[in-house]
């Protein structure tokens, strides 16, 4: 039996679009971008995820006295932590989704980040958070992922390697997604590289299904 197709749509909400507080260039282009997609193509589940932190969550600079956004802070226990401004804060407008993007009922909502000391940039969760999306997909019987949003360099690209470690075939839409910055592009790249042809980036009018 043939497995089913799933789009995830990775955290297309207000504080990561236009006059959010960690806003992604071309973020409107992007949304435009998944619309079309899921209205030309049929996927069999389609789910979107949410970055969701507490108010001192981990990951905000302000949670760190003296320490600016964008730069990277040594925590106690040695892991490095990049440090953003407040962001996607639960039950802020700044979390919701654009009022743009197509949500539909029978969407599943993926929280993520929701714990205090773990920054995740996958919609699977990191380091111990689980956010229950695997199970969804096992549930689903899905068995290839194609992952579209915000951003690429972070949490699109995170969530299509964590796809591919789970032995979904997997695909990153490259236009419909934005990034953050040329530096983090390449590097997220060069993790890709690792899995082969596991992770396929393709552009929209690639999709085949």
């Amino acid at each position: 039996m043939v497995g089913k197709t799933a789009l995830i749509i990775v955290d297309i909400q207000n504080d990561f679009c236009e006059g959010g507080s960690l806003a992604v260039p071309g973020s409107q282009k992007v949304i435009n971008q998944v619309n079309q997609i899921r209205q030309n193509h049929h996927f069999d589940v389609i789910i979107a995820t949410k970055d969701y932190h507490p108010a001192n969550h981990i990951s905000f600079a302000a949670s760190h006295p003296g320490e600016k956004a964008f730069t990277n802070l040594t925590l106690p226990n040695g892991k490095v932590q990049e440090l953003w401004p407040i962001h996607c804060a639960a039950g802020t407008s700044g979390s919701d989704f654009h009022k743009d993007l197509v949500i539909q009922p029978s969407d599943q909502i993926i929280l993520k980040g929701q714990d205090v000391n773990i920054d995740s940039y996958s919609g699977f969760g990191s380091q111990g958070e689980d956010t229950g999306l695997l199970q969804y997909l096992k549930q689903q019987e899905v068995s290839t992922v194609y992952c579209v949003g915000l951003a690429y360099d972070f949490c699109v690209g995170s969530t299509a390697i964590d796809s591919a470690k789970n032995g979904f075939k997997t695909y990153l839409v490259e236009d419909a997604t934005g990034s953050i910055s040329d530096e983090s592009v390449k590097s997220m790249q060069k993790r890709f590289e690792e899995f082969g042809d596991k992770i396929v980036l393709i552009n929209s009018h690639q999709i085949q299904i």
